[in-house]
Protein backbone atom coordinates (compact mmCIF):
# COMPACT_ATOMS: atom_id res chain seq x y z
CA UNK A 1 0.00 0.00 0.00
CA UNK A 2 3.41 2.35 0.70
CA UNK A 3 4.59 1.69 -2.48
CA UNK A 4 0.92 2.26 -4.16
CA UNK A 5 0.55 5.61 -2.24
CA UNK A 6 4.11 6.26 -3.26
CA UNK A 7 3.64 6.12 -7.11
CA UNK A 8 0.21 7.64 -7.56
CA UNK A 9 1.67 10.81 -5.64
CA UNK A 10 4.54 10.99 -8.68
CA UNK A 11 1.85 10.25 -11.37
CA UNK A 12 -1.02 13.34 -10.41
CA UNK A 13 1.78 15.18 -9.34
CA UNK A 14 3.08 15.38 -13.22
CA UNK A 15 1.49 18.38 -14.41
CA UNK A 16 2.06 17.54 -18.50
CA UNK A 17 0.47 14.01 -17.80
CA UNK A 18 -2.47 15.40 -16.39
CA UNK A 19 -2.66 17.81 -19.36
CA UNK A 20 -2.25 15.70 -22.12
CA UNK A 21 -4.49 12.79 -20.89
CA UNK A 22 -7.10 14.72 -19.16
CA UNK A 23 -7.43 18.55 -20.46
CA UNK A 24 -6.11 18.11 -23.91
CA UNK A 25 -9.25 15.19 -25.33
CA UNK A 26 -11.51 17.79 -23.42
CA UNK A 27 -10.44 20.67 -25.39
CA UNK A 28 -9.63 18.59 -28.67
CA UNK A 29 -13.41 17.58 -28.36
CA UNK A 30 -14.65 20.90 -28.14
CA UNK A 31 -13.16 21.86 -31.09
CA UNK A 32 -14.61 18.94 -32.92
CA UNK A 33 -18.13 20.21 -31.25
CA UNK A 34 -17.46 23.52 -32.58
CA UNK A 35 -16.35 22.37 -36.10
CA UNK A 36 -19.22 19.69 -36.62
CA UNK A 37 -22.20 21.54 -34.86
CA UNK A 38 -23.17 23.61 -37.27
CA UNK A 39 -22.89 20.55 -39.74
CA UNK A 40 -25.03 18.20 -37.91
CA UNK A 41 -27.72 20.87 -37.13
CA UNK A 42 -28.28 21.26 -40.71
CA UNK A 43 -28.35 17.94 -42.33
CA UNK A 44 -31.76 16.62 -42.41
CA UNK A 45 -33.02 13.40 -43.43
CA UNK A 46 -33.85 12.60 -46.91
CA UNK A 47 -34.27 9.57 -49.00
CA UNK A 48 -30.98 8.00 -50.17
CA UNK A 49 -31.09 6.41 -53.98
CA UNK A 50 -29.98 3.13 -54.51
CA UNK A 51 -29.67 1.40 -57.67
CA UNK A 52 -29.38 -2.53 -57.56
CA UNK A 53 -27.37 -4.44 -59.88
CA UNK A 54 -28.92 -7.91 -59.77
CA UNK A 55 -26.28 -10.55 -60.78
CA UNK A 56 -27.68 -13.01 -58.76
CA UNK A 57 -30.92 -13.23 -57.29
CA UNK A 58 -31.33 -12.81 -53.35
CA UNK A 59 -35.00 -12.84 -52.32
CA UNK A 60 -34.18 -12.14 -48.95
CA UNK A 61 -32.38 -8.69 -49.64
CA UNK A 62 -34.82 -7.63 -52.48
CA UNK A 63 -37.70 -8.23 -49.54
CA UNK A 64 -35.89 -5.90 -47.00
CA UNK A 65 -35.02 -3.64 -49.50
CA UNK A 66 -39.38 -3.11 -50.63
CA UNK A 67 -39.90 -2.72 -47.19
CA UNK A 68 -37.49 0.15 -46.32
CA UNK A 69 -38.57 1.66 -49.60
CA UNK A 70 -42.28 1.50 -49.50
CA UNK A 71 -44.76 3.26 -46.44
CA UNK A 72 -45.48 6.63 -45.24
CA UNK A 73 -41.70 7.28 -44.96
CA UNK A 74 -39.55 5.50 -47.27
CA UNK A 75 -35.77 5.25 -46.41
CA UNK A 76 -34.82 4.73 -49.74
CA UNK A 77 -35.34 4.98 -52.81
CA UNK A 78 -34.84 2.03 -54.98
CA UNK A 79 -34.39 0.85 -59.03
CA UNK A 80 -32.95 -1.72 -60.55
CA UNK A 81 -30.48 -1.43 -63.66
CA UNK A 82 -27.66 -2.70 -65.26
CA UNK A 83 -24.19 -2.36 -64.56
CA UNK A 84 -23.49 0.31 -67.41
CA UNK A 85 -26.68 2.37 -66.28
CA UNK A 86 -25.91 2.09 -62.68
CA UNK A 87 -22.21 3.51 -63.03
CA UNK A 88 -23.73 6.51 -65.02
CA UNK A 89 -26.20 7.18 -62.79
CA UNK A 90 -23.62 7.32 -60.24
CA UNK A 91 -21.29 9.98 -62.53
CA UNK A 92 -23.74 12.29 -63.48
CA UNK A 93 -24.91 12.25 -59.32
CA UNK A 94 -28.82 10.97 -60.03
CA UNK A 95 -28.06 7.81 -57.11
CA UNK A 96 -26.31 8.12 -54.04
CA UNK A 97 -24.53 4.52 -54.74
CA UNK A 98 -25.40 0.87 -56.00
CA UNK A 99 -25.14 -2.09 -54.51
CA UNK A 100 -23.79 -5.31 -56.56
CA UNK A 101 -26.08 -8.40 -55.55
CA UNK A 102 -23.97 -11.57 -56.22
CA UNK A 103 -22.79 -14.44 -54.20
CA UNK A 104 -22.06 -11.34 -51.55
CA UNK A 105 -23.27 -7.74 -51.61
CA UNK A 106 -21.30 -4.70 -52.58
CA UNK A 107 -21.70 -1.06 -52.01
CA UNK A 108 -20.09 1.50 -54.54
CA UNK A 109 -20.01 5.22 -53.40
CA UNK A 110 -18.60 7.99 -54.91
CA UNK A 111 -18.80 9.98 -51.51
CA UNK A 112 -19.33 9.89 -47.86
CA UNK A 113 -22.33 11.94 -46.98
CA UNK A 114 -25.48 10.96 -44.86
CA UNK A 115 -27.35 9.47 -47.47
CA UNK A 116 -24.33 7.52 -48.32
CA UNK A 117 -23.99 6.30 -44.22
CA UNK A 118 -27.67 4.93 -44.59
CA UNK A 119 -26.24 2.65 -47.49
CA UNK A 120 -24.14 1.46 -45.39
CA UNK A 121 -25.49 1.16 -42.43
CA UNK A 122 -28.28 -0.70 -44.25
CA UNK A 123 -25.83 -3.03 -45.76
CA UNK A 124 -24.06 -3.31 -42.36
CA UNK A 125 -26.78 -4.57 -40.92
CA UNK A 126 -28.51 -6.34 -42.74
CA UNK A 127 -25.08 -8.75 -43.42
CA UNK A 128 -24.86 -8.67 -39.86
CA UNK A 129 -28.31 -9.99 -38.99
CA UNK A 130 -27.87 -12.50 -41.95
CA UNK A 131 -24.84 -14.46 -40.55
CA UNK A 132 -26.79 -14.50 -36.77
CA UNK A 133 -28.95 -16.15 -38.10
CA UNK A 134 -27.91 -18.52 -40.92
CA UNK A 135 -26.94 -21.18 -38.66
CA UNK A 136 -31.47 -21.56 -37.58
CA UNK A 137 -32.19 -20.29 -40.74
CA UNK A 138 -32.97 -23.83 -42.52
CA UNK A 139 -35.55 -24.65 -39.16
CA UNK A 140 -37.70 -21.90 -40.19
CA UNK A 141 -36.98 -19.69 -42.81
CA UNK A 142 -40.08 -17.72 -43.49
CA UNK A 143 -40.18 -17.25 -39.81
CA UNK A 144 -36.54 -15.78 -39.80
CA UNK A 145 -37.02 -14.09 -43.49
CA UNK A 146 -39.75 -11.87 -41.93
CA UNK A 147 -37.76 -11.07 -38.73
CA UNK A 148 -34.81 -9.58 -40.60
CA UNK A 149 -37.21 -7.35 -42.63
CA UNK A 150 -39.15 -6.28 -39.59
CA UNK A 151 -36.11 -5.13 -37.82
CA UNK A 152 -34.41 -3.53 -40.49
CA UNK A 153 -37.83 -1.68 -41.11
CA UNK A 154 -37.74 -0.60 -37.51
CA UNK A 155 -34.40 -0.22 -36.93
CA UNK A 156 -33.42 2.08 -39.23
CA UNK A 157 -36.99 4.34 -39.28
CA UNK A 158 -36.41 4.62 -35.66
CA UNK A 159 -33.01 6.00 -35.98
CA UNK A 160 -32.64 8.05 -39.19
CA UNK A 161 -33.44 11.52 -37.88
CA UNK A 162 -30.91 10.95 -34.73
CA UNK A 163 -28.83 8.89 -34.94
CA UNK A 164 -27.51 8.77 -38.65
CA UNK A 165 -24.32 11.06 -38.19
CA UNK A 166 -21.11 10.31 -39.35
CA UNK A 167 -19.66 12.87 -37.03
CA UNK A 168 -19.95 10.61 -33.88
CA UNK A 169 -17.04 8.42 -35.55
CA UNK A 170 -14.62 11.28 -34.76
CA UNK A 171 -15.70 11.81 -31.12
CA UNK A 172 -15.37 7.90 -30.76
CA UNK A 173 -11.79 8.10 -32.22
CA UNK A 174 -11.20 10.36 -29.48
CA UNK A 175 -12.04 8.32 -26.77
CA UNK A 176 -9.95 5.45 -28.49
CA UNK A 177 -7.42 7.81 -28.81
CA UNK A 178 -7.87 9.16 -25.18
CA UNK A 179 -7.71 5.03 -24.07
CA UNK A 180 -4.00 4.77 -25.69
CA UNK A 181 -3.00 7.89 -24.30
CA UNK A 182 -2.71 5.51 -20.73
CA UNK A 183 0.96 4.74 -22.24
CA UNK A 184 1.86 7.85 -21.09
CA UNK A 185 1.23 6.46 -17.65
CA UNK A 186 2.84 3.07 -18.14
CA UNK A 187 5.89 5.39 -19.66
CA UNK A 188 6.13 6.79 -16.37
CA UNK A 189 5.30 3.76 -14.33
CA UNK A 190 8.64 2.19 -16.55
CA UNK A 191 10.47 4.89 -15.49
CA UNK A 192 10.03 4.13 -11.88
CA UNK A 193 10.74 1.04 -11.85
CA UNK A 194 13.63 0.20 -14.11
CA UNK A 195 16.84 0.74 -12.59
CA UNK A 196 18.60 2.07 -15.49
CA UNK A 197 16.13 5.09 -16.28
CA UNK A 198 15.67 6.74 -12.83
CA UNK A 199 17.07 7.31 -9.41
CA UNK A 200 13.68 6.33 -8.13
CA UNK A 201 13.80 2.82 -9.74
CA UNK A 202 17.49 2.56 -8.92
CA UNK A 203 16.20 2.38 -4.74
CA UNK A 204 12.99 0.29 -5.49
CA UNK A 205 15.09 -2.66 -6.94
CA UNK A 206 17.55 -2.11 -4.13
CA UNK A 207 14.83 -2.62 -1.27
CA UNK A 208 13.74 -5.33 0.35
CA UNK A 209 10.51 -5.37 -1.72
CA UNK A 210 8.94 -8.12 -4.03
CA UNK A 211 9.36 -6.50 -7.98
CA UNK A 212 6.43 -7.73 -9.08
CA UNK A 213 4.23 -6.43 -5.98
CA UNK A 214 6.25 -2.84 -7.22
CA UNK A 215 5.00 -3.16 -10.91
CA UNK A 216 1.38 -3.89 -10.65
CA UNK A 217 0.49 -1.88 -7.78
CA UNK A 218 2.06 0.65 -10.50
CA UNK A 219 0.06 -0.41 -12.85
CA UNK A 220 -2.85 -0.28 -10.52
CA UNK A 221 -1.78 3.66 -9.92
CA UNK A 222 -1.40 4.09 -13.74
CA UNK A 223 -4.86 2.54 -14.43
CA UNK A 224 -6.67 4.72 -11.71
CA UNK A 225 -5.29 7.80 -13.31
CA UNK A 226 -6.16 6.91 -16.82
CA UNK A 227 -9.61 5.46 -16.11
CA UNK A 228 -10.25 8.46 -14.14
CA UNK A 229 -9.14 10.65 -17.22
CA UNK A 230 -11.90 8.46 -19.68
CA UNK A 231 -14.81 8.30 -17.44
CA UNK A 232 -14.66 12.45 -17.16
CA UNK A 233 -14.20 12.52 -20.83
CA UNK A 234 -17.05 10.46 -21.43
CA UNK A 235 -18.83 12.57 -18.83
CA UNK A 236 -17.98 15.83 -20.61
CA UNK A 237 -18.95 14.13 -23.77
CA UNK A 238 -22.66 13.45 -22.83
CA UNK A 239 -23.67 15.82 -20.58
CA UNK A 240 -21.51 19.02 -22.03
CA UNK A 241 -21.85 18.42 -25.91
CA UNK A 242 -24.84 15.87 -26.03
CA UNK A 243 -22.58 12.95 -28.01
CA UNK A 244 -25.12 10.16 -28.33
CA UNK A 245 -23.42 6.58 -27.00
CA UNK A 246 -26.71 4.69 -26.51
CA UNK A 247 -28.14 3.17 -23.20
CA UNK A 248 -25.39 0.72 -22.61
CA UNK A 249 -23.57 2.19 -20.65
CA UNK A 250 -21.98 -1.20 -18.70
CA UNK A 251 -20.24 -1.84 -22.39
CA UNK A 252 -19.03 1.77 -22.79
CA UNK A 253 -17.11 1.34 -19.29
CA UNK A 254 -16.10 -2.05 -19.78
CA UNK A 255 -14.34 -1.19 -23.20
CA UNK A 256 -13.00 1.87 -22.06
CA UNK A 257 -11.15 -0.13 -19.15
CA UNK A 258 -9.72 -2.59 -21.63
CA UNK A 259 -8.84 -0.14 -23.69
CA UNK A 260 -7.19 2.08 -20.85
CA UNK A 261 -5.50 -1.50 -19.84
CA UNK A 262 -4.22 -1.52 -23.71
CA UNK A 263 -2.69 1.93 -23.19
CA UNK A 264 -0.97 1.43 -20.73
CA UNK A 265 1.22 -1.78 -21.61
CA UNK A 266 1.79 -0.05 -25.24
CA UNK A 267 3.74 2.94 -23.05
CA UNK A 268 5.25 -0.14 -20.86
CA UNK A 269 6.65 -1.89 -24.60
CA UNK A 270 7.70 1.19 -25.45
CA UNK A 271 9.15 2.73 -22.11
CA UNK A 272 11.18 -1.09 -22.48
CA UNK A 273 11.67 -1.38 -26.02
CA UNK A 274 13.50 1.73 -26.94
CA UNK A 275 16.56 2.59 -25.56
CA UNK A 276 16.58 6.65 -25.62
CA UNK A 277 15.49 9.90 -23.84
CA UNK A 278 12.40 10.14 -21.81
CA UNK A 279 11.00 12.73 -23.94
CA UNK A 280 11.81 11.09 -27.06
CA UNK A 281 9.83 7.95 -26.02
CA UNK A 282 7.19 10.17 -25.30
CA UNK A 283 7.46 11.26 -29.00
CA UNK A 284 7.30 7.93 -30.69
CA UNK A 285 4.18 7.27 -28.10
CA UNK A 286 2.11 10.25 -29.30
CA UNK A 287 3.14 9.61 -33.29
CA UNK A 288 1.95 6.18 -32.20
CA UNK A 289 -1.35 7.10 -30.66
CA UNK A 290 -1.64 10.02 -33.73
CA UNK A 291 -1.07 7.17 -36.14
CA UNK A 292 -3.42 4.91 -35.22
CA UNK A 293 -6.08 7.34 -34.75
CA UNK A 294 -5.59 8.43 -37.95
CA UNK A 295 -6.09 5.34 -39.32
CA UNK A 296 -9.72 5.23 -37.43
CA UNK A 297 -10.89 7.99 -38.95
CA UNK A 298 -10.42 10.98 -36.48
CA UNK A 299 -8.71 12.67 -39.91
CA UNK A 300 -10.47 11.45 -42.55
CA UNK A 301 -13.37 9.72 -41.68
CA UNK A 302 -13.54 7.85 -45.55
CA UNK A 303 -10.74 6.17 -43.99
CA UNK A 304 -11.41 4.05 -41.38
CA UNK A 305 -14.03 2.45 -44.38
CA UNK A 306 -11.36 1.90 -47.36
CA UNK A 307 -9.06 0.27 -44.50
CA UNK A 308 -12.44 -2.14 -43.34
CA UNK A 309 -12.76 -2.92 -46.99
CA UNK A 310 -9.09 -3.09 -48.26
CA UNK A 311 -6.70 -4.37 -45.76
CA UNK A 312 -9.19 -5.23 -42.63
CA UNK A 313 -6.23 -6.98 -40.70
CA UNK A 314 -4.53 -3.32 -40.30
CA UNK A 315 -8.38 -2.54 -38.77
CA UNK A 316 -7.91 -5.36 -36.36
CA UNK A 317 -4.88 -4.63 -34.64
CA UNK A 318 -5.28 -0.96 -34.60
CA UNK A 319 -6.14 -0.55 -30.73
CA UNK A 320 -8.12 2.55 -31.13
CA UNK A 321 -10.29 1.55 -34.42
CA UNK A 322 -10.93 -1.60 -32.15
CA UNK A 323 -12.56 0.78 -29.43
CA UNK A 324 -14.02 3.32 -32.19
CA UNK A 325 -15.87 -0.15 -34.01
CA UNK A 326 -17.04 -1.36 -30.59
CA UNK A 327 -18.68 1.82 -29.75
CA UNK A 328 -20.27 2.33 -33.13
CA UNK A 329 -21.57 -0.93 -33.39
CA UNK A 330 -22.96 -0.42 -29.54
CA UNK A 331 -24.91 2.55 -30.51
CA UNK A 332 -26.43 1.64 -34.11
CA UNK A 333 -26.45 -2.33 -34.17
CA UNK A 334 -29.57 -4.01 -31.70
CA UNK A 335 -27.42 -6.98 -31.45
CA UNK A 336 -23.97 -7.23 -29.62
CA UNK A 337 -21.63 -9.59 -31.73
CA UNK A 338 -19.91 -7.32 -33.04
CA UNK A 339 -19.46 -5.22 -29.65
CA UNK A 340 -18.26 -8.50 -28.21
CA UNK A 341 -15.82 -9.52 -31.07
CA UNK A 342 -13.72 -6.10 -31.03
CA UNK A 343 -13.77 -6.55 -27.30
CA UNK A 344 -12.56 -9.95 -27.65
CA UNK A 345 -9.40 -8.91 -30.36
CA UNK A 346 -8.82 -5.86 -27.63
CA UNK A 347 -8.49 -8.40 -24.56
CA UNK A 348 -6.16 -10.76 -26.91
CA UNK A 349 -3.68 -7.57 -27.77
CA UNK A 350 -3.62 -6.74 -23.99
CA UNK A 351 -2.66 -10.28 -23.91
CA UNK A 352 -0.22 -10.66 -26.19
CA UNK A 353 1.57 -6.95 -25.07
CA UNK A 354 1.27 -7.83 -21.21
CA UNK A 355 2.96 -11.28 -22.16
CA UNK A 356 5.68 -9.25 -24.21
CA UNK A 357 6.67 -7.16 -21.25
CA UNK A 358 6.81 -9.70 -18.58
CA UNK A 359 9.38 -11.21 -21.16
CA UNK A 360 11.28 -8.30 -21.46
CA UNK A 361 11.41 -7.67 -17.92
CA UNK A 362 12.47 -10.69 -16.93
CA UNK A 363 15.71 -10.83 -19.06
CA UNK A 364 16.66 -7.27 -17.54
CA UNK A 365 19.85 -7.64 -15.46
CA UNK A 366 22.12 -4.84 -14.03
CA UNK A 367 26.04 -4.82 -14.00
CA UNK A 368 25.85 -2.89 -10.61
CA UNK A 369 23.27 -0.33 -8.94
Amino acid sequence: MQIFKYQLKLLVRDRSMLFWTILFPLILATFFNLAFAKLSRTESFEVSHVAIVEEKVNLSFKTVLNALSQGDEPILSVQYTSIQQAKDLLENNDIDGYILVNDELKLIIRENEISQTILQSVMDNYQHKEKTMQSISLLKPQAIKDIVIQQNQDYFKSQKLSSLDVTVIYFYTLIGMTCLYGGFWGLKITNFTEANLSRQATRLQIAPTSKLKASLTGDLAAFICQYIAIVILLLYLYFGLGIGFGQQIGYILLMSAIGSYVGIVVGHLIGRLFHCQENTKTTILSSFSLFCSFLSGMMVVDLKYLIQEYVPILAYINPVNLITDGLYALYYYPTYERFFLNLTILCFIGFILTVFNILIARRKVYDSL
